[in-house]
Formats: C-alpha cells, sequence, structure tokens
C-alpha cells in the first residue's frame, strides 16, 4: 500500500519488474499522491498502453458492510461498492478482491447469521452488475482478528459462497499473509475452487503486519513453485507497505519465479506490487 510517492513516479520505477498491478480503493489509503481523480485514471491508461502491465482492484473495506443490518448503510456500501466496479471496468480491471461481513462488536450469532443472509443479497445483486462489465468479484480469507468470524479464516464461509454463486464472476483471492496468521494451512486453501488471485506477506503470527518476505525463504520458495504450477493463471500481489519492501521480496524471491526478461515479457506467475 504505497500511498507516500506520486503515481507517475511509483509507475515509473515498479513497471521495471511487474506486469499487474493492484490498485487499493479504500479511503484509508488514499493520499494527496493518488485517490482515483481524472488525471489519475489518464495517467493509469498511458502507462499501461506505454508499458504493456495490467491492474487489479482492491475494493475499499473501510465503511463498506454488504451485510450491514441497517439498510442505509447497506446501500451506502453497495453504492461505493458499484462504483469500484464501474470505476474498475473504465480501467480495463477484471478482478477486484473484497473482505467479507465483520462481526461487529456486541453482535450475537443469530445477527451474525441475518447478516450473512443480506452479504449474500448484495452479492447477487453486485454480480449482476459484475457480468454486464465483465468483472469477476473475489472474496479474501481473513486474519484472526475479532472483527471477522472464524468461517472468514479457514474458508468454510467461501465453501458456502462458492456453492451459491457458481457463476465464473465469483471466486476466491487467498492472502497467504492471512493464513498464516490465523493458523490456517495454507495447503487447505489451495485444494478450494476458483482461485484467481494471491496476497503474498509476512507477519509475527500475532497481527496482521503485511511483512516482507525475509524469513523461511525455502517455505515460501516452495509455495511459489507449487502456485505457479497449479494456478498458472492466477494473479500473485506483494503486498507490502513501501515500494522497497516489495522489490526487497521479489529479491528474495526470484530464483523460484520462472526468468524474467522485460516488462513485456509474460510469466507464469506475477508477483506485482500495489499502488495506492
Amino acid at each position: 500500500m504505497v500511498s507516500s510517492l506520486p503515481l507517475t513516479d511509483y509507475l515509473r520505477e515498479t513497471v521495471q519488474y511487474f506486469t499487474i498491478i493492484e490498485l487499493q480503493a479504500d479511503p484509508k489509503f488514499f493520499s494527496a499522491n493518488f485517490a482515483f481523480t481524472t488525471n489519475e485514471r489518464t495517467a493509469l491508461r498511458i502507462y499501461q498502453e506505454r508499458f504493456h502491465f495490467d491492474l487489479t482492484m482492491h475494493a475499499p473495506f473501510t465503511n463498506l458492510n454488504l451485510g450491514a443490518l441497517n439498510l442505509e448503510e447497506r446501500h451506502v456500501g453497495m453504492s461505493i461498492f458499484l462504483n469500484t466496479i464501474r470505476i474498475s471496468a473504465d480501467l480495463g480491471i477484471r478482478l477486484i478482491t473484497f473482505h467479507p461481513c465483520p462481526v461487529l462488536p456486541g453482535m450475537t450469532e443469530e445477527q451474525y447469521l441475518e447478516s450473512r443472509l443480506l452479504e449474500e443479497g448484495s452479492i447477487s445483486l453486485l454480480l449482476k452488475e459484475a457480468k454486464k462489465l465483465g468483472v469477476t468479484l473475489l472474496i479474501e480469507n481473513m486474519p484472526a482478528l475479532p472483527a471477522y468470524h472464524p468461517g472468514t479464516r479457514d474458508g468454510s464461509r467461501f465453501q458456502e459462497l462458492l456453492w451459491l454463486f457458481p457463476e465464473p464472476e465469483f471466486g476466491l483471492t487467498v492472502d497467504v499473509g492471512h493464513a498464516l496468521q490465523a493458523g490456517v494451512p495454507v495447503e487447505a486453501f489451495l485444494k478450494m475452487e476458483r482461485i484467481r488471485h494471491f496476497h503474498f506477506h509476512d507477519n509475527d503470527r500475532t497481527g496482521d503486519l503485511h511483512q516482507p518476505l525475509r524469513n523461511d525463504l525455502d517455505w515460501w520458495s516452495k509455495l511459489i513453485k507449487s502456485i505457479a504450477k497449479k494456478f498458472p493463471d492466477t494473479v500473485g500481489i506483494l503486498e507490502m507497505n513501501t515500494m522497497r519492501e516489495q522489490l526487497e521480496s521479489l529479491n528474495q524471491l526470484s530464483k523460484s519465479l520462472p526468468k524474467q526478461a522485460g516488462p513485456n515479457r509474460k510469466r507464469d506467475l506475477m508477483i506485482p506490487p500495489i499502488i495506492t
């Protein structure tokens, strides 16, 4: 989530190394350097034409609850998400990652079950717009935090959603850092269907820290190779806080990745940074 550099400066550096960049649409990460203004969208299109890289999108999660029990709050969240879908389609983005509905303080199990039903209704409506615009919605596994139900950590909730929404416009983003923090074997997620997107980052197993990949590099190397073999068409994102950490992690993993021969050369697995 790089918000410390102007858009053009960020792109000038990253397009030398990465062929896909994930944009963050959450206001938490906006800055004077990037906020999806008309000029910034134009700059993105120009850079894409010149350097031939792709974009994915991470939908907002601050103040966006697709299962909100309050009707007005839910409608506001839907409006924000629909706008994100339309911005994505305008930029040629085909993959949008989003978070599941949270468990709010004081929420009972019955209220959470109601929230899940409302979330399913919201997803159904969003998918109608996604299908029209050629966009795929990908729900992401969460870390072990009080704000998220255990079913959103171990993947059980997502198995339900994959059954409810069998269309190709709905799928999964697997966040490896979240799984590690939650103590969920990553291999369990790799058995699931319709994975289109991966997030890579490390942590101390207690917090969702989004640290660079510095430890257990043999394990990371084997994981990357396994993903590249099993999911050759998925996108991988180095989800760290600075461009320096993204490039450091890419360098650490370089032996595990197919040889790169320039920004226009496609690779079996692409691990890009995030721009916000």
